[in-house]
């Protein structure tokens, strides 16, 4: 287990080669191949909000949001490297987002489809939009260059 210690920071100006390590640790290789390495930089740089953690100079989080800052924000990329896990860094990378928007109406994600997301997500105040009744909702979503 790793030093528990971080601290968060905002803004998008982080080395690339961090980035590429916390995102492959997860597993979100299709952001660090070679065609897409380069826009990984420009992807944080064109966001509303970016929220990181760190010990000392190692990037152990990430999360960032895109929004108006009116009706809808969009939480993207929350990510901890996997030996700083569930040590509150996600947590606070999400209520960093959350703070940062509360005055915007609706806040959306899109999660990996397992029981420890839904958990973590829920405990943050999140509904799963198969679970709300009283408002019926639909979800789509289109990927470029992926069959779904």
């Amino acid at each position: 287990m790793e030093d528990t210690s971080f601290e968060l920071r905002t803004g998008s100006d982080i080395p690339v080669q961090q980035l590429i390590t916390l995102y492959d640790s997860v597993g979100w290789k299709a952001y660090t191949t070679s065609r897409r390495r380069p826009d990984l930089p420009k992807a944080l740089q064109n966001s509303s909000f970016v929220v990181s953690a760190w010990s000392g100079d190692t990037l152990v989080g990430l999360a960032r949001g895109l929004s108006d800052d009116v009706s809808v924000v969009y939480l993207q990329d929350v990510l901890v490297l996997p030996g700083y896990q569930c040590q509150g860094i996600g947590t606070r990378l999400v209520q960093a987002c959350l703070e940062r928007y509360r005055h915007v109406r609706m806040c959306v994600l899109l999660a990996d489809d397992e029981e420890r997301s839904a958990r973590f997500y829920e405990s943050l105040g999140f509904q799963n939009i198969r679970n709300i009744d009283e408002t019926p909702l639909q979800s789509y979503i289109r990927v470029s260059g992926v069959k779904l």
